[in-house]
């Protein structure tokens, strides 16, 4: 990481509030006394959509969806789409080996990628523009004012990659006098951040809104190594909206972004540490703690466990201590822009036509031998000197163009159409391990050495449209149909030599072994959309529907490309069944949304990680699951208890699982041994595996498991959020006082999909708490909060990757059960303040 970049817009926390400060006295007295609509204090607010491509109000709309408002955002200091997460009991999100592995669950279902060849089923749309690679999204969230959650399939509307459902966040619009916003955030352990903004219109026929946002999260993992934290992020981010109007009934929007991330998250400590006797079937499983002079990393006498660990107990469950030589995390930057004109029609339908351009670069990084002492050895020398490490980089351009007709908003007929054109291309350059001649080496060599280039491509063509027609005086249908073609393809050149560190001096290895190609793979597809909707009487409101989703080919495009794997998998589709209802009651003080929903899906992309013995090394490879689905209920409810106090609560029962997979993964299990001559173990198994794990052929020592009827991992079956805001005025003074609160629950769930039954998570409840003033006019508000309010301790990644040892010094010496974490932001309780001040 550069530190010595140039901070164009990076002020300390101090100074940054004082020159808020002092500005507020220069501004224009028309904008310090602009009164804005005060909403009635006795009713919800109206919140607004833009689901179906169109503002809609959400209680109308017959699909599920989640919408956090810029109030939540805000009062649950909402930084990144983790946060969002967090709040939303719909979403989860899978966390890989750096933040370019991260994936998003939506009712259960994500894709999990280490290549760049397999897309997300979850898309990401910021003003109307989608994110070209889902984890492009995990950084500053920036002048957000809603986030939308679309639950479901998507693909009529938002085209590839949201089989699954979509991510719609819209920033803040441009509206009224200038205004000018900042906001200052600190912690007790030194996370901090700032944001300033300031935006209306200026003319008539100009307006504008710029914000900048700087934040620092050091992290919670110590590496005693260079004393430095770790496990932590920052991110700088630069926004604007320039809207003008030239000519009567033309819009024109110019919307350029900038992005800085610093993400140090995937690096893993060790907090378990012991040997298993007996089995769990038998009902004697038993942990045999192990002393740490004992043992031995990979049981290799020059890597003593007390030296690799030095400093460190790795029997603590909540150890923060680390030892890395090399950095482990992404640092990455993002410059784009968008375009949009909007012309109002005769009939008052809108013509529009948004264009966007948006480049990603980054370097990755991790220390994969999880120490900071040499554990490879250089040809001819008999003590390691090297460490184990791998590196990348990412280089993502994309440009979209979409022709958008919405028609008025009146009539018993309300369409959307549009024509859409989007081109991706992504390179990818990676190094992992040590291999240098004249060493000859293969991917089975030590430290697994890979060096390879890849890029693919894919153009997408669609033509889409959706109506709404009141074909009975409370009856809506709701039909809509995309045709998507999508053409794609792959480069990728390999060699094993990890000293060739660019193109000129990279030479890849044979065609065919370690150089494969394919372009021009075409994929038509037709998703729909149709839903009834039955307006009961003037609160509630029920409806059916069905939809399909469709998500193109993907390609294996990782270090273990072989020939067989160089063709394309099968596209994912999807279709779901939604029943649902919707109300709005007690004069509008209650909203609440219900919905029970099917959804399977069919060909099913996801790369499997798995690790060998005495190996740290992660291997993955692409599987076309046959299908899997998800079942479940969703409630979401707003309250207004009474005059400034509210209530909001969502509720999700999810059930992912494997509805059909022959040939699933097999996890280690050393209670299962080999009998005596023979390589199997119980009931003819795979001996060292589970017991339902048998060779994949006679005599053969891989093994698959029947994985049909298995749980689908990453979600756990029942999520619930519930948060509250109560203002206390004071009739005597210009401020008042507010307290709210969260507290989140999810049950135990199941973390790797071979179903091992050691890798399931326990459930947690986590409390916040926050308190503060503002003024009656919100010019400021001084906000404080706790976050985790109890101090639970939760382990949300129960099979995070971490070293291999042994009990002695030989490569045959008894295997150690290593247990390895990443704490989430909140798992040690922590206090914050938070200043907001407009003007």
């Amino acid at each position: 990481m550069d530190k010595n970049r140039n901070d164009y817009f990076a002020v300390k926390p101090v100074a940054a509030v004082v020159a808020i400060a002092v500005a507020q006295w220069a501004v224009p007295v028309y904008a310090q006394e602009a009164q804005e609509a005060q909403p009635n204090p006795n009713q919800l607010q109206s919140v607004v959509v833009t689901a179906n491509k169109r503002v809609e109000k959400l209680e109308s709309v017959p699909m599920a969806i989640s919408v956090l408002s810029e109030e939540e955002l805000q009062r649950n200091n909402v930084r990144e789409i983790e946060d969002v997460i967090a709040l939303t009991p719909s979403l989860t999100q899978a966390s890989g080996t750096t933040a370019a592995n991260n994936a998003l669950f939506m009712r259960g279902i994500g894709t999990v990628s280490v290549g760049i060849g397999v897309e997300s089923d979850v898309s990401v749309i910021l003003d109307d523009i989608p994110i070209a690679v889902q984890f492009q999204a995990f950084r500053d969230l920036a002048d957000v004012a809603r986030v939308e959650v679309l639950k479901g399939p998507q693909s009529t509307l938002f085209g590839k990659s949201a089989v699954a459902g979509a991510i719609n966040i819209v920033t803040k619009p441009i509206s009224g006098p200038v205004t000018y916003r900042g906001s200052a955030y600190y912690t007790n352990d030194h996370e901090w951040r700032l944001a300033a903004s300031m935006g209306g219109r200026f003319t008539d026929t100009f307006a504008m809104r710029i914000a900048a946002n700087k934040s620092d999260m050091p992290g919670n993992f110590t590496n005693l190594t260079d004393g430095k934290k770790v496990n932590g992020s920052s991110g700088k981010t630069l926004m604007a909206k320039f809207s003008w109007t030239p000519i009567r009934n033309l819009d024109i929007d110019f919307m350029p972004q900038y992005n800085e991330q610093e993400n140090t998250r995937g690096v893993t400590a060790v907090n378990g540490f012991y040997r298993t006797t007996g089995s769990r079937e038998a009902g004697n499983l038993t942990r045999i703690p192990v002393d740490i002079n004992n043992a031995y990393m990979n049981g290799n006498r020059l890597l003593p466990a007390s030296q690799v660990l030095a400093g460190i107990d790795p029997t603590n469950p909540r150890n923060r201590y680390v030892r890395r030589d090399f950095p482990t995390g992404i640092s990455s930057r993002t410059t784009g822009t968008g375009l949009k004109f909007s012309y109002t029609l005769p009939n008052d339908a809108t013509l529009m036509s948004i264009t966007s351009y948006q480049r990603y670069k980054a370097n990755d990084s991790r220390d994969q031998d999880f120490t900071d002492v040499p554990t490879l050895t250089r040809p001819g020398e008999t003590v390691p000197t090297v460490g184990n490490n791998q590196f990348g980089t990412y280089d993502i351009r994309s440009k979209t163009q979409e022709i958008r007709l919405v028609s008025p908003d009146a009539g018993t007929l309300r369409y959307v159409a549009g024509l859409w054109w989007a081109r991706n291309e992504i390179e990818r350059h990676f190094i992992r391990g040590f291999c240098v001649a004249p060493t000859r080496c293969a991917a089975n060599s030590p430290s697994s050495p890979t060096n390879y280039y890849t890029d693919i491509y894919n153009v997408n063509k669609a033509v889409f449209g959706q109506a709404s027609w009141d074909f009975a005086p409370t009856w809506t249908l709701v039909a809509g149909l995309r045709r998507n073609l999508e053409e794609s393809g792959f480069n990728y050149e390999r060699n094993f030599y990890t000293d060739q560190l660019d193109r000129a001096s990279f030479v890849p290895g044979p065609v065919g072994v370690d150089v494969f190609s394919s372009s021009g793979n075409e994929d038509w597809a037709t998703t729909g959309k149709l839903s009834i909707q039955k307006q009961l009487n003037k609160d509630w409101m029920v409806y059916a529907m069905t939809a399909t989703g469709h998500k193109g080919k993907a390609y294996d495009v990782t270090s273990g490309l072989k020939a067989s794997a160089a063709f394309p998998v099968d596209p994912e589709t999807s279709r779901t069944y939604e029943l649902g209802a919707k109300a709005n009651l007690f004069n509008n003080r209650m909203s609440l949304a219900a919905v029970v929903y099917k959804t399977d899906f069919k060909h099913y992309q996801q790369n499997t990680s798995f690790v060998l013995p005495d190996d740290p090394t992660i291997y993955t490879q692409l599987n076309s699951i046959p299908e899997i689905g998800t079942k479940g209920v969703e409630i979401d409810a707003n309250m207004l208890l009474a005059t400034g106090w509210s209530v909001n609560a969502a509720f999700a029962y999810t059930r992912p699982t494997i509805n059909d997979w022959k040939g699933g993964p097999c996890y280690r299990d050393n209670t299962n041994p080999a009998l005596p001559g023979s390589t199997l173990g119980e009931g003819g198994s795979l001996g060292g595996w589970n017991r339902a794990c048998f060779p994949i052929r006679p005599g053969s020592t891989t093994g698959i498991q029947d994985l049909t009827g298995g749980i689908f991992p990453g979600t756990p079956k029942i999520k619930v959020n519930i948060g509250s805001n109560y203002d206390l005025r004071f009739d005597s003074l210009p401020f008042r006082a507010f307290i709210n609160g969260n507290v989140r629950y999810q049950s135990d769930y199941q973390t790797n999909i071979n179903n091992d039954p050691r890798s399931v998570n326990d459930s947690y409840t986590i409390a916040d708490l926050g308190f503060g003033l503002r003024e009656n006019k919100d010019r400021w508000r001084l906000s404080f909060q706790v976050k985790n309010l109890f101090d639970k301790f939760y382990i949300p990644n129960a099979n995070a990757s971490g070293p291999s040892f042994r009990e002695g010094p030989t490569s045959t010496s008894p295997s150690i059960t290593v247990d390895s974490w990443v704490p989430p932001r909140d798992v040690f309780r922590y206090f914050s303040v938070k200043l907001d001040v407009k003007f």
